[in-house]
């Protein structure tokens, strides 16, 4: 725990022109017109911000609230426990300490996950050949209601992940469904965070220090605990405060890159100053191991060369993961 740093000053308050919020029920009900007007709000908040709110996404309150007690549930077992579902270096799906607990409390490692990916079976061909990033999922057979719970949010999350695509697609101009060939065996995570409190109002905990989210976009459910902030363009932190039945939504690298920079993707951190834990649930929309990232042809401007080269996204994922999980050796 420390005193709060120059650095992580209190964040301004959010203003709808810069957070917007937009309310995708007519995306997934409308007809053709009113999938282009909502389409259109979405890629002017990723042009502008990388950042936005959506409401009547189709995802049911019981649910949520449901996956939000199942977060709650495993981090509340002891550590022990936690670590009977631990990932390593070679199987990157379960548990992942701290960065307090492997290295004796640097600040900025508070956060603790547990992530889960596509599940595959132990027979799955991928498996069997050891293709990186593939393997089954570490679920959690001794908390009762746990794995069907999770499984559900996440069947909801897939089908929102969709809509999402159609509608960047849409206020891209380009056909609907564009990225759906690039999600056939997605490296989708799914992860439940939790957050320490800060022991007294005055102090932090940076749970997740600033940093962009490396996939092609993230859907967001948090508690009612805040602490989420987005850099904004004027070099300032704008605090992302939670809305109640709300998922916020922000681009990633990958989609930045596929859309030749058109979207941005956004500095943000995440900073629990309150006194309770925060528990929050990204969704991460990766593409699938094989896909090639590469700027769209329909949105270079005539003349110019690609602002980025192509990249395997699966490869580089596999660089990432490498690298941002060397420290459980020290925990395990």
């Amino acid at each position: 725990m420390t005193k709060l740093p120059t650095a992580y000053d209190q964040a301004r308050g959010i203003d709808v022109t810069e957070i917007p919020v937009i309310d995708l029920h007519p995306f997934r009900s409308g007809g053709l017109a009113a999938r282009q007007k909502v389409a259109a709000k979405i890629a002017e908040a990723c042009r502008r911000v990388g950042f936005f709110y959506i409401t009547g996404h189709g995802v049911s309150q019981g649910l949520i609230d449901d996956a939000f007690g199942a977060n709650k549930a495993f981090f509340d077992q002891p550590f022990e426990k936690r670590m009977e579902s631990a990932a390593t270096r070679d199987h990157w799906r379960g548990y992942v300490p701290s960065k307090m607990e492997g290295e004796g409390g640097a600040v900025g490692g508070s956060i603790q996950t547990y992530r889960l990916m596509l599940d595959l079976a132990a027979n799955d061909p991928d498996v069997l050949m050891g293709k990186p990033m593939h393997q089954p999922n570490r679920w959690v057979d001794h908390l009762p209601g746990f794995n069907d719970t999770v499984q559900a949010y996440m069947a909801e999350m897939e089908v929102l992940s969709n809509v999402l695509r159609r509608a960047f697609a849409l206020g891209l101009d380009l056909p609907e469904e564009f990225f759906e060939p690039f999600y056939r065996r997605p490296l989708i995570q799914q992860s439940l965070l939790y957050y320490p409190p800060a022991d007294r109002p005055e102090d932090v905990q940076i749970g997740a220090g600033e940093h962009r989210d490396t996939g092609a976009f993230t859907i967001l459910m948090q508690d009612e605990t805040g602490g989420l902030e987005v850099g904004h363009l004027e070099h300032e932190w704008v605090a992302a405060p939670p809305i109640r039945g709300s998922y916020v939504i922000n681009i990633g690298d990958m989609m930045m890159r596929w859309t030749n920079g058109r979207f941005v993707s956004t500095l943000h951190r995440v900073v629990n100053r309150a006194t309770t834990a925060r528990y929050s649930m990204p969704y991460f929309a990766n593409p699938d191991y094989e896909a090639i990232i590469a700027p769209v042809p329909q949105l270079i401007e005539p003349g110019t060369e690609a602002a980025y080269p192509p990249i395997h996204f699966g490869q580089y994922m596999d660089d990432f993961y490498k690298m941002g999980m060397a420290y459980l050796d020290r925990v395990a």
